[in-house]
């Protein structure tokens, strides 16, 4: 059992009470925005369960860590690399039964310069982890917010483009391993968002690593975080492709806007396209990145 605050602690434990015989408060994102649309929830009021579950569509994915690090927080590219390989192995040794494990191989495509999220209709895409040093935090609520997962997905069949993930340095101060005082364990984050990364929307349980808000110790996964991650990804489903390069090709560099008649801005979901942290359908195209942020703990940052 990983060390919790009493609070969140207590709180899980109060939900739980509500929880559905199987005994999990696991969720998968799903193409249902709350805040835009009108979503079916489960019986627990917990999971969203109307809209497509989101999937990648091969049997390997690729990621890229940016190359500079956190320049401000004196953490390298090598350093950042190592946390991130980390956490995606956390999710690939999850055990499924009878010694499977989640339908997913994962490729390091090296490092890249570019360090924005961002999904290129017509040109190569990487998916991106970085660190975000400049303030202001370019989201919304920068002051709660430690990480934020962006995935590009097709609105009509679920199945995820591109995903990206920001640590928000801006605003707060991560460390490798002993995190002390009000810095932030960056393996407990990263672990976190890996799970976004993969399908995985936030669990009711304070004690899985998908738990909504950081809590110290996030860095093993529960059985609700395991149990999820074999639904997401079934050892017995039958992927698209065994393809781990990125849509229309990779790149180390951001996409370059297109000038003259017609053309569309990288990055954008089209002529109907949303504001940042809307969810938004256009051109079969959906953005969704406000709900896959982990929040800070006032509590655990205080122990």
């Amino acid at each position: 059992m990983k060390a919790r605050k009493l609070g969140g602690a207590l709180s899980a434990a109060a939900l739980c009470l509500t929880l559905s015989a199987h005994g999990f408060a696991y969720c998968l994102t799903r193409t249902c925005d709350p805040e835009t649309m009108q979503c079916e929830l489960d019986s627990t009021r917990t999971c969203i369960i109307s809209g497509k579950t989101l999937f990648w569509p091969n049997s390997c994915v690729s990621y890229d860590v940016q190359k500079d690090g956190s320049q401000k927080l004196h953490i390298s590219y090598d350093d950042l690399h190592t946390v991130v390989v980390d956490a995606f192995q956390k999710w690939l040794d999850a055990d499924c039964g009878n010694g499977t494990h989640p339908s997913i191989r994962v490729a390091d495509f090296g490092a890249v310069t570019c360090g924005k999220p961002e999904y290129n209709k017509d040109q190569p895409n990487a998916n991106v982890i970085t660190f975000h040093d400049q303030s202001p935090w370019p989201h919304p609520n920068a002051v709660d917010t430690l990480a934020l997962t962006t995935v590009f997905f097709n609105g009509d069949s679920g199945e995820i483009y591109d995903a990206n993930v920001e640590i928000n340095s801006a605003e707060d101060s991560f460390a490798i391993g002993d995190a002390k005082g009000t810095q932030v364990d960056l393996n407990a984050v990263l672990t976190h968002e890996v799970g976004h990364f993969l399908g995985l929307s936030h669990s009711a349980f304070g004690d899985a690593t998908m738990y909504s808000s950081y809590m110290p110790g996030m860095t093993t996964l529960e059985q609700d975080d395991v149990t999820g991650i074999c639904l997401s990804l079934p050892p017995n489903r039958t992927p698209l492709a065994s393809e781990c390069t990125p849509r229309h090709g990779f790149s180390t560099e951001c996409g370059q806007p297109k000038t003259g008649c017609c053309a569309t801005a990288v990055g954008s979901t089209g002529s109907h396209s949303q504001t940042l942290g809307v969810f938004a359908f256009a051109l079969g195209l959906g953005v969704w990145r406000g709900r896959l942020r982990l929040r800070r703990s006032v509590r655990a940052l205080r122990r």
